[in-house]
């Protein structure tokens, strides 16, 4: 489903306002609830929200346990894309391309978040930033019009 080149993920409108929460151990409710009730009023509904919460706490969790146990959340609407982005003050990752690529095998003890948020979003960016790193992965709202036309 990743695509760096999505014409869909381009868009020229302003974005709506945005959610930004300062993670650590102890804000990961607070932050799932919060980015649940901001994707609402973005206008995204199940079972995209759902992918979303698990997009969203992977970015998180990998903030928190390879970053440094702290990091920014931020969520935003631009046109028809949702975009979640974390970004931390960690070591960065090695093999940017590589990250999340493929499936890992079932015996090692990590190494899914990043597949995951692979498989459940539209596109995925991770930027070194030395220190830190920033991750932001977008999902294509689905647009249903508020009135139909008559047939």
């Amino acid at each position: 489903m990743t695509n760096a080149d999505d014409p869909l993920l381009t868009t020229d409108s302003p974005a709506q306002e945005s959610l930004d929460i300062e993670l650590d151990v102890n804000s990961l409710y607070a932050m799932r609830s919060a980015v649940a009730a901001h994707a609402s009023a973005f206008g995204l509904a199940d079972p995209k929200l759902a992918d979303l919460l698990v997009v969203a706490t992977e970015l998180a969790a990998n903030s928190l346990r390879h970053g440094g146990g702290a990091g920014k959340l931020r969520l935003w609407r631009e046109g028809n894309v949702i975009q979640c982005q974390v970004t931390d003050l960690g070591p960065g990752i090695d093999e940017l391309k590589a990250a999340g690529a493929g499936p890992v095998p079932l015996s090692a003890v990590g190494g899914r978040g990043l597949w995951l948020v692979r498989q459940l979003t539209h596109q995925l960016a991770i930027v070194n930033n030395h220190p830190g790193t920033t991750v932001t992965a977008a999902m294509i709202l689905d647009i249903v019009p508020d009135s139909l036309p008559e047939p």
